[in-house]
């Protein structure tokens, strides 16, 4: 016989679980106990849970396998919710094993007693109160199992101390013998179909997402791009589907992604997406990146996804792979997009006019170019919500798959350290960089003490602008330049490391954002490097999330008239189909507004940090 802690240990260990991520409370010790007699799993303990939540995000999306957090009932749980939820938005496998109140005082105004399997159904794909420890091995494999399962995503179980303690028979049952370890893989009739349309196109582009990753296709998609001249533009969430340095790439595509990938998709007569969840920001901006007259097939793994955002002309469901070589073999036409390499060069000349090195304070665009050249092919970069990021992502080129991560499809500002940490854990010869804002840096702080304790060497750089770069774009460009609650003090975050134990340095000058990033990587330890920037320099998608709403820069918020289009996809007039006619246009972003009336309290502040 064996407790019900030790059977669910077991259970991950069987599962091939290395780390466990979490803080102990009084109702999950039992787990804790017995995981301090499992040297075969790493427990990392975290300063807040949301960190490890985070960070068991960061670990699951790096290697494409589950990850583990544990957290005490109550409060632990309610911290844990914000990352779970982004496992949710994000397709990432979790499971979250919590502490529950002893079944004799549940309902009874019990401390931290909530109903926390209410509370994780709409993030989780299952959440499960375990009644008895007779029950904790088959939950443990549902568990398993539903996360797995596609689409792929976090669970949730809870369980008492008295139950977690209670004596049961123990199930070595292998994950074989209970869940499926391989997708099914498309149908032929469907892949003749496809190949058929694909042949009589013009202008074909391939649209790759997730999937592409999640099963190792990238070698099978470069031979198919190849074998077809087929130009290959990636979902916003997923540029490291497609090296963005090959001949073919177009980069990624919708409000957040390059120009080159969206003036080319509107051109296109069929797109194929490979892998994909199209998500609304990737497809929509400026309400249709994607031509109206296009046919569009849509493979999945997931058959819910299929015609969520546009309608489609074809939809095939399986394996990623499969679907990939399906159509290697079937087939046969090369096409020549000649525009694909004027298109990039026009981007790429366009990213350079954003570097000036010699503008005081430091201009955003420096730091984040500064950032791409420090780090290997290799090397991870883990991108942050708000204005760093989007800076970020406009010098993005990969190199290699899995080496993107960004957390905005949940949109949680503060989760890049932790989430760096993850996959920092997940693949330790990988260098790993994480861009952050002052906000952001701020709100999961504590995890430079989690870095330090636990030898956790990842690179954070903070776009240090003392405030919110998105909102104040949008108070900008919306509200006739009003600004209000988006100014905080100046902090120096390198001298904040420094006292945690890690490197920290800070940077005022231009011509030092480099070397100092590249002394960060090499010192070996965890890092910060602070670099005060230009806080009304605005990242170029936040002036394009503007044209979200169907206003023009400069306008406010009024009555707008909506032409239904034939995607049912919402356009505001004629010029909205102008301006996607156009492409992006103008990618400086500067500002047409006022020049900010700052109060003369924070005019010093602001002075004085220079």
């Amino acid at each position: 016989m064996i407790t019900g802690a030790q059977a669910l240990v077991a259970c991950l260990q069987r599962e091939g679980i290395d780390h466990v991520f979490g803080i102990p409370g009084t109702m999950n010790l039992p787990i804790l106990d017995v995981l301090r007699g499992t040297p075969e799993i790493r427990f990392v303990l975290t300063r807040h849970e949301q960190g490890a939540a985070f960070m068991a995000y960061g670990y699951a999306r790096s290697l494409h396998r589950p990850a583990v957090v544990t957290a005490t009932e109550g409060p632990g749980v309610t911290n844990l919710a914000t990352g779970i939820g982004a496992a949710y938005k994000g397709y990432v496998p979790i499971v979250s094993v919590s502490g529950a109140q002893e079944l004799w005082v549940r309902e009874k105004d019990a401390s931290q007693d909530i109903d926390q399997v209410t509370l994780h159904r709409p993030i989780t794909k299952w959440a499960y109160s375990i009644p008895a420890a007779s029950k904790v091995q088959e939950a443990v494999r549902r568990a398993f199992r539903v996360a797995l399962a596609e689409p792929q995503g976090p669970v949730h179980l809870d369980a008492s101390r008295d139950i977690l303690l209670e004596q049961c028979e123990p199930e070595p049952i292998a994950p074989a013998a209970y869940r499926p370890t391989s997708l099914p893989t498309c149908a032929a009739a469907e892949l003749d179909r496809a190949a058929q349309t694909i042949a009589q196109a013009r202008r074909p582009i391939f649209l790759a997402g997730g999937g592409v990753l999640r099963e190792n296709a990238l070698g099978a998609l470069q031979a198919l791009a190849e074998a077809t001249g087929i130009p290959v533009a990636t979902l916003q969430y997923h540029p490291d589907a497609f090296p963005t340095t090959h001949a073919l790439a177009l980069g990624p595509l919708g409000r957040n992604g390059w120009s080159s990938a969206n003036r080319a998709m509107p051109e296109a007569d069929v797109v194929i997406a490979l892998g994909a969840h199209i998500d609304l920001f990737s497809t929509t901006f400026k309400y249709g990146i994607i031509s109206r007259e296009a046919k569009l097939i849509h493979h999945s793994t997931v058959a819910t996804d299929i015609g969520v955002v546009f309608p489609v002309a074809q939809a095939v469901v399986g394996s990623t792979l499969s679907f990939i070589e399906g159509l290697r073999a079937r087939v046969e036409r090369k096409w020549e997009w000649t525009s694909v390499a004027k298109l990039r060069r026009e981007w790429d000349d366009e990213r350079r006019r954003l570097l000036d090195y010699n503008a005081r304070p430091i201009l955003p665009p420096v730091v984040a170019h500064a950032m791409r050249e420090a780090l290997p092919p290799e090397g991870i970069m883990v991108v942050d919500a708000g204005n760093a990021g989007k800076h970020m992502r406009v010098f993005m080129d990969t190199h290699q798959p899995d080496t993107f991560m960004y957390i905005s499809d949940w949109g949680s500002v503060g989760a890049g350290l932790p989430i760096a940490m993850g996959a920092k854990l997940a693949r330790p010869r990988q260098p790993v960089m994480a861009v952050v804002g002052d906000m952001g840096m701020m709100c999961n702080i504590g995890e430079l003490e989690t870095a330090v304790r636990e030898r956790i060497p990842v690179v954070c750089v903070v776009f240090n602008d003392c405030g919110l770069g998105n909102e104040r774009a949008f108070q900008k460009e919306l509200y006739g330049g009003r600004l209000f609650g988006v100014d905080y003090g100046d902090v120096d975050f390198a001298a904040l490391a420094r006292v945690f134990g890690a490197f920290g340095e800070r940077v005022k000058e231009p011509s030092e954002v480099l070397p100092a990033i590249k002394r960060a990587l090499a010192s070996g330890l965890p890092a910060v490097v602070d670099v005060v920037i230009d806080q009304d320099k605005l990242a170029v998608a936040c002036v394009r999330a503007t044209c979200h709403t169907g206003l023009r820069p400069g306008e406010t918020f009024r009555k707008q008239r909506r032409y239904p289009d034939r995607h049912g996809v919402q356009s505001i007039g004629r010029r909205a189909a102008q301006a996607r006619a156009r492409g992006l246009g103008d990618q400086s972003a500067e500002l047409r507004t006022e020049p900010r009336r700052e109060p003369e309290r924070h005019a010093r502040q602001h002075a004085d940090r220079l």
